[in-house]
């Protein structure tokens, strides 16, 4: 056999060989620079070996594999972030049972820690509880930091390697979309800088799986037309677009009575709902003002 087949392989090829055991860190390891040794290391911890000690109420729902469309990031944003080992699954467990009586428990599917531990919480077993509004599509991926906390490289090296992971494990054909929480709900998490992760190479990352996939390399935004489109009374067509991004991430608290509705005309309530989805990625000031500039626009309609 010739000493090179193995790096011969294409990223498609080792996405479906790739796994959490042996085989799947070899062929990773050998795949050549394009992956990185922190990648070729990743592995997801059982629940059996962080303490893991049973559902409540019945257990989660089984998660339909096929339905699965996002990858939703999450930060942990309260008291116990930013350490690391078996403890934290472990709190967040029995945090999440103490709850409500209702919750089965932890509701991530994982949890990553700062030194880059993968802990399987749900995994790919049962649907998530962590996006409101969002579990039936989506896995949920918490990152164990507070909203300032800056990610650690070894964090975000098992997040990616989690993300390809999840596409050979749920048997994806098409890239899953990566969001962010503050994207189905509105709330300050995933926070700045993992927020900032997101939104950046989060979007290369998606486009790079797309690619591998061959479902045509992902989506791309609008360009963003310009300041003079989002004038209050004013009508220009980007407003419609910018309202279908409003009403798809949920951001329709303010309207005239009727319910939230795409339109052209750029009202006080496409402000308003727009300042609301501005300060749910924790920009105040000028940022939070209501009108959408460039980095809004990307959000809202990526």
């Amino acid at each position: 056999m010739s000493t090179t087949h193995n790096t011969d392989l294409d990223r498609r090829s080792l996405l479906r060989i790739a796994g959490t055991g042996a085989l799947g860190a070899t062929a990773l390891a050998v795949a050549g620079p394009g992956l990185s040794s922190a990648h070729a290391a990743a592995r997801i911890i059982p629940r059996t070996q962080w303490g893991f000690n049973g559902w409540q109420a019945g257990g989660p729902p089984a998660l339909p594999t096929g339905d699965i469309t996002h990858f939703v990031v999450h930060y942990h944003g309260a008291t116990g972030a930013n350490v690391n080992g078996p403890g934290v699954p472990r709190r967040i467990h029995a945090d999440h049972k103490a709850a409500d009586a209702n919750n089965s428990g932890i509701l991530y599917n994982f949890v990553i820690t700062q030194d880059g531990a993968i802990y399987r919480a749900r995994g790919y077993e049962f649907k998530s509880g962590a996006t409101k509004g969002a579990n039936d599509f989506s896995i949920g991926v918490q990152i164990h930091i507070h909203g300032s906390t800056k990610p650690s490289s070894a964090a975000l090296s098992s997040l990616e390697w989690l993300y390809r992971h999840s596409h050979q494990a749920l048997d994806s054909t098409q890239a899953l979309q990566i969001t962010g929480h503050g994207d189905h709900k509105a709330t300050a998490c995933p926070g700045g800088p993992l927020g900032q992760w997101v939104d950046g190479r989060g979007q290369e990352l998606h486009r790079e799986m797309a690619e591998e996939l061959g479902d045509g390399g992902g989506s791309q935004p609008p360009p963003f037309p310009g300041a003079d489109a989002f004038r209050l009374g004013q009508s220009h067509p980007a407003v419609e677009t910018l309202d279908q991004g409003l009403i798809a991430k949920g951001y329709t608290q303010h309207h005239d009575g009727d319910g939230y509705q795409a339109g052209t005309t750029f009202s006080t309530y496409t402000r308003r709902n727009v300042r609301d989805f501005q300060q749910a990625q924790g920009w105040s000031g000028a940022d939070a003002d209501g009108y959408p500039g460039p980095e809004t626009w990307r959000r809202l309609v990526s």
